[in-house]
Parts: structure tokens; sequence; C-alpha cells
């Protein structure tokens, strides 16, 4: 059995393409579609385009399991003495040692640069398999939040400058939005709601319509920890205000694009403030706030930063 004080916590959401499984347990893809079909020894998600999709936890039982058969056990063998560990409560897939996946870029390994110029145009151009197999590969190179918010935020906002000068049309531009908000979207609900823990309003602003940049927070909020209600565009600032009077909860996240949008966020501000304590903490983002510094004066204990990551470090 293994020894307990050695034991990890593997994350179980289904992010990790074939090619990074191959990578980190040395197992090829022939044999490891073999081990699913006539062992049933994992059961991977797939992504919108059909690509099967691991987990990390999926990738220490896979360490496990090429630790026995290393050791002489036949896969058959293996598989059964796993199941019997699970029935009597045991996971000793959990002694195993993932190496940190997307760290870093080695030697060979295509930087976030380069993949933010293939999904581009890829985009541009209505390649929708394309830009699906540059993704994959992205969340196989890089942890979640580095895709996220230096993969596919600067790709949304490359896209909305060049609209701004006239280098895109609006259906491309509508449309490479509407790609990356249904992937971001996905990967959203593909971690589970946490049962406990602090619990987060997050939506854009009354009359925004743009709503990518509060999905990456609300993504980043879930992952760690919170529970997340995301109520998407053009949230209403009369209900949002009754929702936050009726679930009480420790933080309501909007965001803005635009100029006239973020001045619908006052009367919020101030509603919230008037609720009894404990009250939620108020933060507010977006494009509207990162580049007027006078809205950012109007809410100085609310702007915390221009992106995701930024915000996660002050909670």
């Amino acid at each position: 059995m293994a020894d307990p004080r050695r034991m990890r916590s593997y994350d179980d959401t289904p992010i990790y393409t074939i090619k990074t499984v191959v990578q980190q347990t040395g197992i090829t893809p022939a044999t490891l579609r073999a081990w699913e079909r006539r062992y049933g020894v994992l059961e991977p998600g797939r992504s919108e385009g059909g690509y099967r999709l691991y987990s990390e936890r999926d990738i220490a039982t896979l360490l496990w399991l090429k630790s026995q058969v290393d050791d002489g056990v036949a896969i058959s063998r293996a598989v059964a003495l796993l199941e019997r560990h699970h029935e009597a409560g045991e996971t000793p897939e959990l002694a195993m040692t993932v190496k940190p996946i997307g760290t870093g870029v080695s030697a060979g390994v295509r930087s976030t640069v380069v993949i933010i110029g293939d999904l581009l145009a890829a985009l541009l151009a209505f390649d929708e398999s394309t830009a699906e197999m540059v993704l994959s590969e992205a969340f196989g190179l890089f942890p979640v939040d580095v895709v996220a918010e230096e993969i596919i935020a600067p790709t949304l906002a490359e896209i909305g400058e060049r609209w701004h000068r006239d280098e895109v049309t609006i259906v491309q531009e509508h449309y490479a939005t509407a790609f990356l908000r249904r992937r971001l979207t996905s990967l959203f609900n593909a971690y589970d709601q946490p049962a406990s823990g602090p619990l987060a309003i997050t939506g854009a602003a009354p009359t925004e319509w743009h709503d990518v940049g509060i999905l990456l927070v609300s993504l980043a909020l879930r992952r760690n920890g919170w529970r997340v209600l995301h109520l998407g565009q053009n949230v209403p600032a009369r209900h949002l205000i009754d929702a936050a009077t009726r679930l009480r909860p420790a933080l309501v996240c909007l965001s803005a694009a635009m100029f006239s949008s973020a001045a619908e966020l006052l009367p919020i501000a101030d509603a919230l403030k008037r609720l009894p304590e404990p009250r939620p903490r108020l933060m507010l983002g977006g494009r509207a706030f990162n580049a007027n510094p006078e809205l950012r004066d109007r809410f100085p204990e609310a702007y915390v930063g221009a992106s995701a990551r930024e915000l996660i470090s002050v909670l």
C-alpha cells in the first residue's frame, strides 16, 4: 500500500491531448487505445472536434499501470489489481509523480506567439478544423491558465484591433469570437461546480455584449475552488442586485468593454455598498477600464488589474 504521506491530488478535468499523455507516460498511442478498448482502463473526454482528452488523474493512473507492466505484470492483471485497490478504498495511482505539464517551452516546442499566429490565421480563414487542432496543441503544451491568458485573450484582442483598423470584417470578428467563446464555455463547464466554498457572481455589465473577458475570469475562479454563477451578457442591474441580496455571494465580478456599459455599473456599485454586512466584494474589469484611467479612478477599490490572473492573485 502506498505511503499516505506521498499521496498527491490530481485534477480530474479532461484537457490534455493524447500527445501530452504519450510524452508523460511513454505509452504509445496504439498501446493506449488498445488498453482503453480491451480493458476499459480509462474513459477519456472529447473535445468539440472529437479529439480524446485526458486528465492529470488519468496520466497518474497510466503511470501506475505502466510501472506494473514494467515489473512484469500483465496489463490485464494490473488493471484487475487496480480495481481491487479501488474497491478497498485505496488509490495507489496518487502516489505516482506526474511531471509538471506545460511549465515551460523546451527546444522544438512552438511558442505561444507562433500558436497565436496560427490560430489567428485559421479563424480569419473560417478554418474551424485547423483552429481546433491549434487549440488542442496549445492545451497539450501549456497549462490552462497560460492558454486562456496568453493565447486566447491575445488572439481576441488582436482580432478586435484589426476590426477597429478595418483589416478584418465584422463577420470574421463575430466568427472568431463565437468560436473562442464556445471553447471557453466548454472548458468552464468541464470543471465541476464545487459543493462548497465561496460564491462568486460573474457577468457582463448592463448593455454589454462582449463577455469573453468575464468568461476568462469565471474559468479562473472555478479552477481556484470558487462556486461561480456566470450570468453571461447584458446582466440587468435590478436583477443582479436582487440576486446578490438573496444569495449573499462573497464576490460580484463584472466586466465592460464599452465606456457606455461601464457607466451602467455606478448604480450597481452604490446598491451593493448599501447591502448589510457581510456584503459582497465588487471587482470590475474589461477593456473600458483598461483603456480609461478616469474609470479606474471612479472605482479605486474595485479595479484590480487587466487580467484574470491578476484578479486571482489578490483574492
